[in-house]
C-alpha cells in the first residue's frame, strides 16, 4: 500500500512540473510497470509506445443454397440414375435426324453409316466394303466417344460402332445385345443411307433374325394418328424405295428402334425384359407389344479370352 501511495505522489509531482503547450510532449509513463516492479525504473520513458494488436475481424458465415447433386445420365440418355440406384423413367433422346429427297427420289438421312456390322449368316464383322475385321465373338459395341454401350434398350445412333475387345466378362444378356447391335447397323445404314443400292435379295439377308422370329411381319397403316401406325418388314423397304417425294424419317426410325427392341425381347432374359419394360421414355412394355408366343433366342455367343 506504501508503495503505490508513493507511486501516486509521484505522478502528481510531474503532471504540475509539466511544461507549457508549445514543448514537445513527453512520451507516456509505463505505469503498468512502474506498479509491477515498485521502482523508479519502472517509470523510465520508452522509446516508442507499445504497440496496440490489429483487430481480426470475425468471419461472417453467410447461409448460401448448397447445389443439388446433379443426376447422371446414361450414355444414351434413356435411364436417369438417381441415389439408391434407382431407376427413374425419362423422356426420349431428341431425334435430330431428317431425310432430305435427292436427285433420284430417295430420302437420304443426314448423319453418316456405321461403318462397321455383321455380316448375316456368318460370325463376320466386316467394313462398310464388306472386308473382313474380326470374329462377332470378340467384339463390342461402341458409341461415338468410344464408350461400350451397356446393355439396354436404346437404339443404335450415329457413331455406334463394333471394335475388337478381348477377354470380356460378360452376362449371356450383354453378349446377346451387342449382337443385336451388330445385326441392327447394317439394316440401318441400308434405310438411311444405301436405299438406292438397297437389292430385295440383299434386304432380305439383312433382316433374316428378324424374319426367324417373326418381328415386324405386317403393317398398320390405319390409325387415328400417324402415332399409331408403324411398317412391317416389307413395308418399310418399299416405303424407302419409293418415300414419294415426302420426308419419311419418323417412320423408318419407329421401325429402326421397334425391331431392335423386339429382337432384344426374344434373345434376352425375363429379368432383362423386365427392365425394358421399367426404363421405357413412355410407359410401354415392348417385349408385351412384341406378342412374343415363345422366345427364339442366339445361341450362346462364346467370347475370345
Amino acid at each position: 500500500m506504501n508503495k503505490l501511495i508513493t507511486l501516486l505522489i509521484v505522478l502528481l509531482t510531474v503532471s504540475a512540473c509539466s511544461g507549457s503547450t508549445d514543448e514537445t510532449p513527453e512520451a507516456p509513463i509505463d505505469v503498468l510497470t512502474a506498479i509491477d516492479t515498485g521502482t523508479a525504473e519502472g517509470l523510465k520513458e520508452k522509446s516508442s509506445p507499445t504497440p496496440i494488436p490489429s483487430i481480426i475481424p470475425t468471419p461472417i458465415l453467410i447461409s448460401t443454397p448448397i447445389a443439388k447433386k446433379s443426376h447422371t445420365l446414361d450414355s444414351n440418355n434413356l435411364v436417369k440414375k438417381t441415389p439408391g440406384n434407382n431407376q427413374q423413367k425419362i423422356g426420349k433422346p431428341k431425334d435430330n435426324y431428317s431425310c432430305n429427297i435427292n436427285s433420284d427420289g430417295y430420302c437420304i438421312f443426314s448423319g453418316n453409316p456405321h461403318k462397321t456390322g455383321l455380316e448375316p449368316g456368318t460370325k463376320n464383322i466386316v467394313d462398310l466394303e464388306g472386308n473382313f475385321l474380326f470374329y462377332l465373338n470378340e467384339s463390342i459395341s461402341i458409341n461415338s466417344l468410344n464408350q461400350h454401350l451397356n446393355a439396354k434398350g436404346t437404339p443404335a445412333a450415329e457413331g455406334d460402332e463394333l471394335i475388337k475387345y478381348s477377354e470380356m466378362i460378360l452376362t449371356n444378356d450383354e453378349k446377346s445385345f451387342h449382337k443385336v447391335m451388330a445385326i441392327m447397323f447394317p439394316i440401318r445404314n441400308a434405310l438411311m443411307y444405301d436405299i438406292s443400292e438397297m437389292t430385295q435379295y440383299r434386304w432380305d439377308q439383312l433382316v433374316n433374325e428378324l424374319e426367324k422370329r417373326k418381328i415386324k411381319d405386317s403393317s398398320f397403316l390405319e390409325g387415328s394418328t400417324p402415332k399409331d401406325n408403324y411398317y412391317g418388314r416389307q413395308g418399310i423397304f418399299e416405303l424407302a424405295k419409293n418415300p414419294n417425294g415426302r420426308d419419311i424419317h419418323h417412320d423408318v426410325m419407329k421401325f429402326l428402334e421397334e425391331s431392335g427392341l423386339y429382337l432384344l425381347c426374344h434373345v434376352t432374359s425375363n429379368e432383362f425384359n423386365q427392365m425394358l419394360q421399367d426404363t421405357h421414355p413412355e410407359n410401354h412394355n415392348p417385349c408385351q407389344d412384341a406378342k412374343i408366343v415363345s422366345k427364339i433366342p442366339f445361341e450362346i455367343v462364346t467370347f475370345a479370352p
